[in-house]
């Protein structure tokens, strides 16, 4: 994290700070569970299909009816193909210092030609960001509101904007293995996550990071349920 934090302030919003903390403590109870610790390829690949299954369907509801990984869910899958086990620390590490790289390479995998439609110049900054480090449990929030509110990418900007806010929040330490799933959060309140995003949009933070937040929480009682299962 830089040294003077351009995402510290936002911690003054509403209950913010209160709900980073939460999530916080919520996935670190979940990486300190013996079987994250042992098996963490296994848990972190059932969070990765959950997560994909279930973005699908926040960005076409009538993606539950699809048997087969086509259209908007194959696209997905696709997409989380990135957040991977045996791909994820690759991918960090390539975000970490070449945001832009991964989201082009994210829009190829959705089906997109890999090229911004829009907003460059957020996106430029929203890669500074990134490249530059800022708050641990903010950056994941601030980069999804970004992409899914201005839609750099189109209509794949929502599977792009909720694979690169788990990758973010890799890179940031928020969830280093991979393990929450804050998807099925953000399917049950979709309406209030659209409706916060459009928020973002028009200048307003505090209900998307809110929301945002809450889902990671929520994400880790997802990622207790597929341990438990083991």
């Amino acid at each position: 994290m830089s040294a003077v934090d351009p995402l510290q302030p936002l911690l003054q919003l509403g209950d913010v700070a209160a709900l980073a903390a939460e999530a916080v403590s919520a996935i670190a109870a979940v990486h300190r569970r013996p079987v994250s610790l042992r098996r963490a390829d296994v848990t972190g690949s059932e969070s990765v299909l959950r997560g994909a299954r279930t973005s699908a369907l926040i960005e076409d509801p009538s993606a539950r009816d699809l048997a087969e990984p086509v259209g908007v869910l194959g696209a997905s899958i696709s997409v989380s193909s990135m957040l991977a086990p045996d791909s994820l620390q690759a991918s960090a590490r390539v975000f970490s210092r070449a945001p832009l790289q991964v989201l082009s390479r994210m829009s190829v995998l959705a089906g997109g030609g890999g090229r911004p439609e829009g907003a460059p110049e957020r996106l430029q900054q929203l890669a500074l960001l990134i490249s530059q480090g800022a708050h641990d449990v903010l950056l994941p929030q601030v980069v999804h509101a970004e992409l899914l509110a201005h839609e750099p990418f189109g209509e794949r900007s929502g599977l792009i904007a909720r694979a690169a806010a788990r990758l973010s929040a890799v890179t940031s330490g928020l969830d280093p293995r991979g393990l929450a799933v804050p998807e099925p959060y953000l399917l049950r309140h979709r309406d209030d996550y659209l409706a916060a995003a459009a928020a973002w949009r028009q200048g307003s933070a505090v209900e998307f990071l809110e929301l945002s937040l809450r889902s990671w929480a929520a994400g880790a009682e997802e990622a207790e349920a597929i341990a438990r299962a083991l």
